[in-house]
């Protein structure tokens, strides 16, 4: 009976491990030097970890921005409600 228990502690704890993992977050990244703000959603890894992006600009020039990235809610987010 103590091993069903356990058991199934096991399947709940791996199961919200697993599921918490893979959860979509949302950055908010600023761009250094500039008043930019970046949103972007990533679904696994730390927002922290985004240092830089590449993007192809209308005219097909290729930028890179520097940034700064946090996972908490900026104060305009609940003016907008995201």
């Amino acid at each position: 009976m103590k091993k069903k228990y356990l058991f199934l502690a096991m399947l709940a704890v791996g199961t919200l491990l697993a599921w918490s993992c893979t959860k979509e977050k949302t950055c908010r990244c600023s761009v250094l030097h500039s008043s930019k703000v970046r949103i972007i959603k990533i679904t696994g890894g730390n927002c922290e970890d985004i240092k830089l992006l590449r993007y192809h600009t209308d005219l097909g020039v290729l930028k890179v921005d520097s940034l700064l990235c946090t996972d908490y809610e900026f104060a305009i987010d609940s003016i907008y409600g995201e």
